[in-house]
């Protein structure tokens, strides 16, 4: 491998592949215009809300403005597309949604600068650190426009340490069916800084991060695939997954970014059992045991974990496993053999429960073979829905993960909604619709909702269970299950559980 003494090194090798996904600063290209410029907005601050970057050029008010743009908004670890301007001297601001709207008149500004966009320059602005107290780096970077990038098959990266307990890390990449001991020496970053440009190989690679001169790696990357030129940042930032590594990799696209995990970082996994009783479940007194297959030679057990329980978490290393479910009255097997697939840096819950359905015994698809239109029978079936927990620290907004158990004939879906005190149920903004045994997500602003799960039964909306949640700096993301619940006049409800209190 050879590194050029020019600010655009070049390392070429025919064997060396370049795999991890780095944050990617082309999709502008060369512009026809040579009065054009870029500025690209990147999310580090690990306990942000979603931030919205406005460029202004005069901050008067003023309707002759030609220029005042607010982008979207973009949360942790993500990035804008490269926003073309002309070139010109410009008021930047980031600035978080505190209330309903998102008008940049009400937004709360943490950031407000001059910046000047240049001809063929892109302006990358990060977000890093507390949001309380954030930093802000802006970086001027070329627009590379090379013809021999695209006959010679390379393309550009420049690295970035955002990883505050490191204030220097040597950087080297090896080809992604090597190790470290074939690595390359790429270079070292110091925080805060970014690095020369570097023009390297279209093809794949594993990144690796040491100490200054270390001869061991304290990170190993997944491996990733370079195939088209293009100009991309490498961001080395804390680790805020389970995983004991200290640092993740954003690797962002032309509009998207892709997050690399330490390829040995370990998961976590718990379980939550939603099995609520029924007649078809004989001898089932809400009670199951687990057995885990952690590897050859040992087994997890979890022993009597009650309908509506959490397990205690367990932290292992990433892979496939597989659990066996069984009823703790009669050792009867629910599930044998269930996949029980964990990524890494991962924090999972296995979420159990029922579903009942008709039984076709001689699967002839009748099931109701004496024609008196009753169904001959049911059974229960027992499944699994495995759910990644969020990773998000954000004190001004918060996630809620729904999560719908419900098992019944008369509706297929349920709909969330989160009211505020100016709202009523028919004008909310915040709306979720979840089907039988799916999730989904939703991110609110702090502030107190009414919560109302309603099911639409024989035409009419039905307000299956509600409450009042308040979110605040202290709250913590959450999960929100809608379950069968015979104590209910509905016979379901919803259990509001904070995913970090799930250990």
């Amino acid at each position: 491998m050879k590194l050029s003494n020019t600010t655009s090194s070049i390392i070429r090798s025919p064997a060396l592949y370049l795999g991890l996904a780095i944050l990617s600063l082309t999709g502008c290209g060369s512009s026809d215009d040579d009065n054009t410029g870029y500025i690209r907005f990147y999310n580090a601050s690990y306990n942000a809300p979603a931030v919205y970057l406005t460029v202004d050029e005069d901050l008067d008010e003023d309707d002759d403005d030609e220029v005042e743009i607010t982008y979207g908004a973009v949360t942790f670890g993500n990035v804008t597309s490269n926003n073309a301007l002309d070139n010109d001297t410009y008021w930047v601001e980031l600035g978080w949604q505190d209330e309903d709207s998102s008008e940049r008149s009400d937004l709360e500004v943490i950031y407000q600068e001059q910046h000047q966009i240049r001809n063929e320059v892109i302006t990358f602005v990060a977000l890093t650190d507390d949001i309380r107290s954030p930093n802000v780096l802006t970086f001027d970077i070329p627009v590379v426009d090379d013809d021999d990038d695209d006959d010679d098959d390379l393309f550009n990266v420049r690295f970035l340490n955002l990883n505050t307990d490191y204030s220097t890390v040597d950087v080297y990449i090896s080809e992604d069916n090597e190790t470290f001991n074939e690595a390359e020496f790429v270079s070292s970053v110091e925080l805060n800084s970014l690095t020369d440009n570097i023009k390297i190989e279209q093809d794949q690679y594993i990144f690796y991060i040491t100490e200054p001169g270390g001869s061991e790696p304290i990170f190993t990357s997944e491996d990733i695939s370079y195939s088209v030129v293009s100009q991309y940042v490498v961001v080395l930032r804390d680790n805020v997954g389970v995983g004991s590594s200290p640092f993740t990799i954003d690797s962002i696209g032309v509009n998207s970014v892709t997050e690399l995990n330490d390829v040995d970082s370990e998961a976590s996994f718990g379980f939550y059992n939603g099995i609520a009783t029924n007649q078809y479940i004989p001898d089932y007194t809400g009670v199951v045991d687990l057995s885990v297959d952690l590897d050859d030679d040992s087994d997890l057990m979890v022993d009597d974990l009650s309908y509506g329980q959490f397990s205690e978490t367990v932290t292992t290393a990433n892979g496939d496993y597989s659990f066996d479910i069984l009823n703790a009255s009669n050792d009867e097997l629910f599930i044998h053999d269930a996949l029980l697939s964990l990524q890494e840096n991962a924090d999972n819950i296995v979420f159990l429960y029922s579903k009942t359905d008709p039984v076709d015994d001689d699967e002839d698809d009748v099931i109701d073979e004496n024609e008196d239109g009753i169904v001959d029978n049911y059974e229960s079936i027992i499944k699994s829905l495995t759910i990644t927990k969020s990773s998000s620290s954000s004190i001004y907004s918060h996630g809620i993960k729904v999560v719908n158990l419900s098992d019944s004939d008369d509706f297929s879906r349920v709909k969330f909604y989160f009211v505020e005190n100016d709202e009523v149920i028919s004008t909310a903004d915040n709306t979720l619709s979840v089907l039988q045994e799916s999730n989904s997500s939703i991110t609110l602003i702090n502030n107190t909702y009414d919560v109302y799960a309603i099911a639409t039964i024989e035409g009419s909306d039905i307000i299956m269970d509600s409450f009042q949640l308040t979110l605040d700096e202290d709250s913590v993301e959450q999960f929100l299950i809608f379950a069968p619940d015979d104590s209910a006049s509905t016979g379901f409800s919803m259990t509001l559980v904070n995913q970090n209190q799930v250990n």
